[in-house]
């Protein structure tokens, strides 16, 4: 489950949190807002749409769905596939907090072990660790890791 805060500010200094929700992968984003469900947003082939509910007002439906687009968690499965695309055949995010992977046939999975977890945490962007759980081809193998980002710190040679 991914759960995201939207803050919008209304003219009188009022602040609306909504809980912007996505259960699964393959389920819509659902606003919420006070414990009250209203409507659910998915995009199809590169174009959001909302699901369900009273319309959104339109510069609150394209704000919320810039909202969703701008997380990391977005970026973070194409960012895998590209570094390791001859290792990595599948990428499916979990949470915020958690990953997926499943290897392609034909690797050497114990390298490819040492190799992404060395590197890996130079990928992240988001503040907290990411668990991710990496599986060989058939599923026969498969390794855990909790990758932190990588911190830079002042007058070091390279990254921490």
């Amino acid at each position: 489950m991914i759960e995201l805060e939207y803050f919008l500010s209304k003219a009188n200094d009022e602040v609306l949190v909504y809980q912007v929700i996505q259960f699964s992968p393959e389920d819509p984003w659902r606003v919420v807002l006070n414990g009250e469900l209203l409507g659910s947003l998915d995009k199809f082939e590169g174009q959001w749409r909302q699901l369900s509910g009273e319309d959104f007002a339109n510069q609150f439906f394209i704000d919320i769905v810039k909202f969703i687009d701008k997380q990391h968690f977005n970026d973070l499965s194409s960012a895998l596939m590209s570094r390791w695309n001859k290792q990595i055949h599948e990428v499916v995010p979990r949470s915020d907090q958690e990953y997926l992977v499943v290897c392609k046939a034909g690797i050497g999975f114990k390298s490819f072990e040492g190799i992404f977890s060395r590197f890996v945490s130079g990928l992240l962007k988001d503040e907290w660790p990411i668990n991710f759980r990496v599986f060989s081809h058939d599923f026969s193998e498969d390794f855990t890791l909790q990758a932190k980002p990588s911190v830079w710190k002042k007058n070091a040679v390279g990254w921490d």
